[in-house]
């Protein structure tokens, strides 16, 4: 019996899962299979709790998330028929989510569901074809014996063999760095005289989870403006009773406090919050297909290149701005002059070079607005920079103009179509940079200067998460006029923190607060992971962290096939690692598979099941003469 080991159930390990009983039922494997899949919470869940309220939403519409496969993603193997999850929210006996349309934003706690439906699901089906149990615990350790298999030794001291073993246990929960441990300290130390002061970390749980002990009328500073700072912002509002309702006569959106509330203020590096997502005019599959930064490109670079010899900003960077500038002009042309205009303007900008397509715009096509990165990559107005009043006057316009550009739809608005590119060419980004084909610097200012001005931009929130932000602002609720930069001290006198502007030219910004929440997720890092199994994997040298050069990129090594690279440098051919806790060697792993599109979660979990079908599982008499990637596409 090839006995094969999932270390956690969550999205990831849950791909690995339906690509082994996509092949399992297909016939393919002459010799049985004991299938283990180690996981300590909810099957299927992960992170997506089912306890989650129903306020803290995904930012993805439903209809671009699904758990199956299906005919575009290459080499996976065979089709296993399943629905999305917009197809599985209708079919539910629930009205709040069976009238839901493909283009709505669901409950995070209701993805969890679809999640463990799935788990079921391919449970239901494997159970005549092979034997699956299920440990309700945690691997903290694993042993790669001389004969390549592996000994897995659990929470609950179960030991487990396994021939092959798949690594998908998803977001980690870091140690403390230096600043969490003097804020830490700091909170200890003054905790006496301020018994609502606290210090909030974020891991992987759910951050509403962290409140329950702030009063009302405390206030909370939340560092970062992301999606997890949006999350904590709704829980300390519509999470503790408070309400938005629209004008009948202005049709603003407004909100009516229920007096639990705290006071907020929200603070990040850029000073800006992410812009949200347009109105989605894309149906699943729809994505704008590069004209510059093609996928024949990055095979060229390959041929031509070594790893580690890609630069950026030199190489990749102008290719892409010059995709989000051919659907920014052709967007606009077709809505002033037509579709014809709008062709063949696009015909002429993949011929011309930077210089000749500025020229063209300004000269040839009358109110085409030009594209220019850095406007947004940084907007800010120097006059916005002056004071504190001037910076959020500023910024509310900046927000109001970004809801109106969002209305407009990510096809029909120039603004928003152009920042769609980033998501949809976004396969071809990773595969110019996965593996390390970046050089030690390019990779690292890839990261500081290119990665959080694209997830400003393309992984935003749905809109009613930025209307919000603006109502509770305007509503006194909200603060968010300390600019970029601001600085977190600590105040031992009124045992509170400090949050302090540093960027204004006339005068500074200050507030006093009870609780400092962190509301960052998480960087994936074995060095700094408190997992047993992460740390006694480092210690015996089945893994190792991803560097490039002398700069530490984060998450653990994997080759190109997704195996566990050692200490030594060496590829284990029977052990793969998926999902977040490879973030480094592979590029934004976080995102969930999206249908129709090749999905690069779906691949990878179809490359590396494929791979380990062909080690040593033999087709069947019925199946030979079929490539793995190439079986029949029959359910059992």
């Amino acid at each position: 019996m090839t006995s094969i080991a999932i270390l956690g159930l969550g999205p990831r390990g849950l791909n690995v899962l339906e690509r082994i009983t996509a092949y399992v039922c297909n016939g393919y494997g002459s010799q049985p299979v004991h299938l283990h899949l180690i996981e300590p919470g909810v099957p299927g869940v992960g992170i997506h709790y089912d306890d989650q309220p129903d306020y803290l939403l995904l930012n993805t519409v439903a209809s671009q998330i699904t758990m199956f496969m299906d005919p575009t993603v290459k080499d996976a193997g065979p089709l296993l028929p399943g629905p999305n999850m917009y197809e599985w929210a209708a079919g539910l006996d629930d009205h709040r989510y069976n009238q839901c349309t493909p283009n709505c934003y669901l409950p995070r706690r209701l993805f969890g569901e679809y999640l463990h439906w799935v788990y079921q699901y391919l449970c239901r089906r494997l159970d005549r074809f092979c034997k699956v149990t299920l440990h309700k615990t945690s691997a903290k350790d694993v042993i790669h014996r001389p004969d390549q298999t592996f000994s897995i030794l659990c929470d609950d001291q179960t030991e487990i063999d396994a021939d092959f073993l798949f690594m998908a246990t998803g977001h980690s929960e870091n140690y403390p760095d230096e600043r969490d441990r003097a804020r830490i300290q700091f909170v200890e130390n003054n905790r006496f005289r301020n018994r609502y002061l606290q210090y909030v970390m974020p891991g992987p749980a759910p951050i509403h989870t962290h409140f329950k002990d702030v009063p009302p009328g405390a206030t909370v500073a939340i560092e970062g403006m992301g999606l997890t700072a949006i999350d904590a912002i709704v829980s300390l509002t519509v999470g503790r009773g408070g309400r938005f309702h629209r004008n009948a006569e202005t049709g603003e959106l407004c909100y009516k406090p229920s007096g639990d509330e705290p006071r907020l203020a929200i603070i990040s590096r850029s000073g800006l919050p992410l812009s949200c997502r347009a109105i989605n005019q894309k149906g699943a599959s729809d994505q704008y297909q590069a004209r510059f930064l093609t996928a024949d490109q990055v095979r060229h670079w390959k041929m031509t290149k070594n790893r580690g010899e890609l630069d950026f900003f030199n190489d990749i960077f102008p290719l892409l701005l010059k995709d989000m500038q051919y659907v920014f002009y052709t967007t606009q042309a077709t809505k002033l002059y037509g579709n014809s205009y709008a062709h063949l303007l696009g015909e002429m900008l993949v011929r011309l070079g930077a210089e000749a397509t500025e020229n063209l715009i300004v000269n040839d096509c009358p109110g085409i607005e030009l594209f220019r990165w850095e406007n947004i990559a940084n907007p800010i107005a120097d006059s916005a920079l002056d004071n504190p009043d001037a910076y959020r006057n500023w910024l509310v316009t900046f927000l109001e103009q970004d809801l109106h550009e969002a209305q407009l739809g990510n096809v029909s608005g120039p603004y928003k179509a152009a920042c769609d590119v980033l998501r949809d060419v976004r396969d071809n980004l990773r595969n110019a940079v996965d593996f390390g084909w970046l050089s030690p610097e390019s990779h690292q200012q890839f990261l500081k200067k290119f990665i959080p001005v694209m997830n400003r931009l393309a992984v935003g929130p749905p809109v009613q998460r930025l209307e919000e932000m603006i109502a509770l602002y305007k509503a006194g609720y909200l603060d968010i006029g300390f600019g970029p930069n601001p600085k977190v001290t600590f105040s031992e006198g009124a045992a509170q923190f400090q949050i302090v502007s540093t960027t204004f030219n006339e005068q500074q910004k200050s507030i006093y607060a009870d609780v400092l929440c962190k509301a960052q997720i998480p960087k994936s890092s074995p060095t700094q992971d408190r997992s047993a199994l992460v740390q006694n994997l480092m210690m015996r040298g089945l893994i190792r962290p991803f560097t490039n050069g002398n700069v530490e990129v984060g998450g653990i090594e994997v080759d190109d096939q997704l195996n566990l690279v050692t200490s030594s440098g060496e590829s284990v051919p029977n052990a793969w690692a998926l999902g977040t806790v490879s973030e480094g060697t592979k590029f934004y792993t976080y995102i969930v598979p999206r249908p129709c599109v090749n999905s690069t979660a779906l691949v990878d979990a179809g490359r590396s099941v494929t791979i380990m079908f062909r080690q040593s599982l033999r087709p069947t008499q019925s199946e030979q003469g079929h490539e793995p990637g190439k079986l029949s596409a029959t359910g059992a």
